[in-house]
């Protein structure tokens, strides 16, 4: 059965809306698999149904409990590691910060933007092309 794409926008509305049968939502899921879904204006919906599928089958009571602790599993990792960039980046910017005195007054900033900045104060030499 054939039909026009707006009849599948207006049936994406109506799944976001949840207004549609587990029948109209299996059948959303094909045609957003098909060829004539390649439309840029379903690139959102797909995504989105995709996810919440894969959500939906991951978490349901009567998945099997391996995949359940494999998902948990996963989550532990991925927040685990964002856990560990985050304290190394942060470890980084607090060593690499430093503090001195330029010209007088007290500098705190990434510690080769100072060096650069010190480097320039001692080789600055007053120009003395007027005599």
């Amino acid at each position: 059965m054939k039909h026009e794409l707006s009849y599948w926008e207006d049936l994406a509305e109506r799944y976001f809306s949840a207004e549609t049968t587990d029948e109209e939502e299996a059948l959303l899921r094909s045609f957003l698999c098909s060829k004539e879904a390649q439309d840029s204006r379903f690139d959102e919906v797909r995504a989105t149904v995709s996810y919440l599928h894969v959500c939906r089958q991951s978490l349901s009571p009567d998945a099997a409990p391996a995949r359940r602790e494999k998902v948990g599993l996963l989550l532990a990792i991925a927040a685990s590691l964002c856990i560990a960039f985050f304290l190394g980046w942060y470890q980084y910017r607090q060593n690499n910060i430093s503090s001195v005195r330029v010209a007088g007054e007290i500098v705190e900033a990434d510690a080769s933007l100072l060096m650069q900045r010190q480097m320039a104060e001692m080789f600055n030499t007053p120009d003395h092309s007027d005599r």
